[in-house]
């Protein structure tokens, strides 16, 4: 069986031509760059992690078992998954600005520059945080030690770049900041198509635990970093539509509203 998955292109996609529906502008509020309810759920997430951590060895070992491993569905299911990273939806990212601003579309421009953000802030914070604890990943200790920590060797070897999933966390930022540009476009599918983005972004982080990469926690704690930042990103960017970088890289103030028809479409079979 053949599937098409691209997170950007399918949310932008959806939002320019699905979601026809679209409220007038009203003002939108001016937002923080940082909320107290975005430290309230990192804080929710990172306490669920920790407790994650304590069954971590046991879901790593499960997830190695060689009838699951040698399942041909489930293989196929990583190997479609794996090319989605922070690197790719951060390319997709930038190939759809482009074609957006040489299309003069402008709404698709406006949500291809915010995901693009959202998936470089998440990334670069998880890359500080992962430098920073050193946590090494599952093969290290043949899925048998969660708490193993080298504090500061995530900068220098890959191995101890466990904590948290990079992977997790920009798939959820694309899904997150898309879910929220529908949102602020009243787009009228958005009940329908935001569950599926989740459903797509849960992907890479789960097929790294089955690739032995990644612990769960590290997939969870990725997944919340992603689904803040995504958020967060759009509503500033929305709360404060004369901002220099909006004003820079798409011309004009934010969109509050409005729709276009240029859609960039990047994907992977498998």
């Amino acid at each position: 069986m053949t599937f098409r998955l691209s997170l950007l292109s399918v949310g932008v996609a959806l939002t320019t031509h699905a979601c026809s529906a679209l409220s007038g502008g009203a003002q939108t509020p001016a937002e923080p760059l940082v909320s107290g309810r975005d430290v309230a759920w990192l804080g929710a997430a990172t306490v669920l992690s920790l407790g994650v951590m304590q069954v971590d060895a046991r879901i790593a070992r499960a997830s190695q078992d060689s009838a699951l491993q040698k399942n041909r569905a489930l293989r196929s299911v990583y190997n479609g998954f794996n090319p989605v990273n922070e690197k790719s939806l951060f390319a997709a990212g930038v190939l759809t600005y482009a074609g957006a601003r040489i299309a003069h579309a402008q709404s698709t421009a406006d949500i291809a520059l915010h995901t693009t953000e959202a998936v470089f802030i998440s990334g670069a914070i998880g890359t500080l945080a992962r430098g920073i604890l050193g946590r090494s990943r599952p093969f290290v200790s043949a899925d048998r030690d969660a708490f193993d920590y080298k504090p500061g060797k995530g900068f220098t070897e890959l191995k101890y770049r466990s904590f948290p999933s990079i992977h997790s966390s920009a798939a959820m930022a694309t899904a997150a900041a898309v879910a929220t540009e529908l949102r602020y476009r009243h787009a009228r599918h958005r009940k329908v198509v935001t569950p599926l983005l989740y459903v797509l972004a849960s992907g890479p982080g789960l097929i790294r635990i089955y690739g032995d990469k990644h612990w769960a926690s590290d997939v969870l704690m990725g997944g919340a970093l992603g689904v803040v930042t995504g958020n967060r990103t759009v509503r500033y960017a929305h709360g404060h539509p004369g901002n220099r970088v909006d004003r820079w890289l798409l011309g004009h103030a934010t969109a509050a509203t409005g729709t276009d028809g240029a859609v960039l479409a990047l994907g992977w079979q498998f």
